[in-house]
């Protein structure tokens, strides 16, 4: 289960850069757009998710809409701007909350796909906020461009706990640009962590082709194998 990876992405030298020590800072988005995770609305050809999506997401689909043959246009999210910029008319409403995490999910005229901002609360002054797609099992998390925010491998082991034990996922993509420089180190610490390279014409990824994929899949224990 993905509880016993946890500890091995806190020391992973992939968040080497991080200093230690907590500064005042309030509220670090990890990231503020998704140029990777280009959602197409109009939907297109995807496979079937191999277990019924999380009761709390309604009507996902079968796996993500935005996975389509047709060219995705830069930054298009469903309800956005479509210029990388979020769109402020929109509200949000409250997802899940408890004593270490905050998640709110954005109001879009596509009810298709969610989009959903995980906060995790590393103390009292210091939050950091995780953008991520919800559709048809999966989650969807871009890492974001340049050294990660201070408390980062904290906060993705309570986003990974979030996926497993709330949502019930079957699977969590990660995606990052292939031409960034710790790429080799991105590559190296999610393997450890047992993601895997996802192959070009996978159904439930988006096609970008400057852009690497991972996925995690998580495994659940039939009734036969408890007994």
């Amino acid at each position: 289960m993905v509880k016993s990876s946890l500890q091995r992405i806190l020391n992973s030298h992939c968040f080497a850069r991080e200093k230690e020590g907590d500064k005042p800072s309030a509220t670090i988005h990890a990231s503020h757009t998704m140029p990777l995770l280009s959602l197409h609305s109009r939907g297109g050809r995807s496979s079937e998710s191999s277990r019924a999506p999380a009761s709390c997401c309604s009507n996902p689909g079968p796996g993500p809409r935005w996975c389509s043959d047709a060219p995705h246009p830069p930054l298009r999210i469903p309800g956005g701007r479509g210029n990388g910029q979020r769109d402020h008319s929109l509200s949000a409403d409250s997802f899940y909350s408890d004593n270490r995490l905050n998640v709110t999910e954005e109001l879009t005229s596509n009810n298709k796909t969610r989009i959903l901002n995980v906060q995790s609360r590393l103390t009292d002054a210091k939050h950091i906020t995780w953008r991520a797609v919800w559709s048809g099992g999966s989650l969807y998390i871009e890492i974001p461009g340049g050294p990660l925010p201070e408390g980062s491998k904290d906060s993705f082991a309570v986003l990974l706990e979030f996926a497993e034990e709330q949502l019930h996922a079957d699977h969590v993509f990660i995606c990052f640009h292939k031409n960034r420089e710790d790429r080799a180190a991105l590559l190296r610490t999610f393997s450890f962590l047992g993601f895997e390279i996802v192959r070009p014409g996978h159904p439930l990824v988006p096609k970008r082709p400057d852009a690497c994929f991972m996925a995690y899949t998580f495994e659940r224990e039939s009734a036969g194998e408890e007994e």
